[in-house]
């Protein structure tokens, strides 16, 4: 008697059969064994990886190179932590005054709107004059050749000829700057001065001094004494903080 195996889709006798039941009984445990096999395989590799997650989270993160930036503070967010205030203007020099650059290669604060005149005398250095529109006020610069700034006041004072009503309101001052470099004053009054408006008494302070080139300078400043001395001595010292000799580069004046 013949039978049909489906497995192998063909028809077989007696003997085949017995065959073919002894390998379907064998087929089957090893299919049995084969599945737990594969079952404990996979638990083995489920455990694994659960415990190479749980290990690959607690390790710490990659390290990057992107830097978050703070946002700035909206100008209403007056209480958000860092904030600082705004730090004052630097680098200018106060009102009325403004930085000029010289064509002679000084650096100067000279009130806005005053004219530059240049002279050139046939000996010595040049000098530098900044008018007020009306004239009634001046700031003269220029580099002196003496050996000092004492005597070079000291050789004004004994050799040339004083302007008209000229009258010393102190002796002749020197001392050092702040770094230690000499420096000289002459305070005194004129009635007038050649070739300048008559506005009546005219106060000068004429400042000689040693600047950080090594050089002599004198930075004189002109106004009316009519109206008393304390805004020529803030000139002067205003002039003073911002002069820079030429071919230097000075810094900025602190803002007071």
């Amino acid at each position: 008697m013949r039978i049909f195996d489906a497995d192998r889709q063909e028809w077989v006798g007696h003997e085949q059969e017995r065959r073919i039941a002894e390998l379907h009984d064998r087929d089957a445990v090893r299919q049995g064994k084969a599945l737990r096999g594969a079952v404990t395989l996979l638990a083995v590799c489920g455990l694994a990886f659960g415990t190479w997650a749980l290990g690959w989270k607690d390790e710490p993160g990659p390290k990057g190179y992107l830097t978050v930036m703070k946002q700035p503070a909206r100008g209403g967010d007056k209480n958000t932590e860092g904030d600082t205030a705004a730090p004052s203007p630097s680098g200018v020099p106060p009102a009325p005054y403004e930085e000029v650059s010289d064509g002679e290669g000084y650096r100067l604060a000279v009130p806005r709107g005053w004219v530059r005149q240049l002279v050139e005398p046939p000996e010595g250095f040049n000098v530098v004059n900044y008018r007020s529109p009306e004239g009634d006020r001046r700031l003269q610069v220029y580099r002196v050749g003496e050996s000092s700034p004492y005597a070079s006041l000291r050789m004004w004072l004994d050799e040339t000829s004083k302007p008209a009503g000229f009258d010393q309101l102190a002796p002749l001052k020197r001392a050092d700057d702040d770094e230690g470099r000499p420096t000289a004053r002459l305070d005194y009054v004129a009635d007038a001065f050649k070739g300048e408006p008559d506005t009546g008494t005219w106060h000068v302070i004429d400042h000689r001094f040693e600047s950080v080139d090594g050089n002599l300078y004198a930075l004189a400043v002109y106004g009316s004494d009519e109206d008393g001395r304390d805004d020529e001595e803030a000139f002067m010292s205003t002039a003073l903080e911002w002069f820079c000799p030429p071919d230097e580069i000075c810094p900025a004046p602190n803002p007071s």
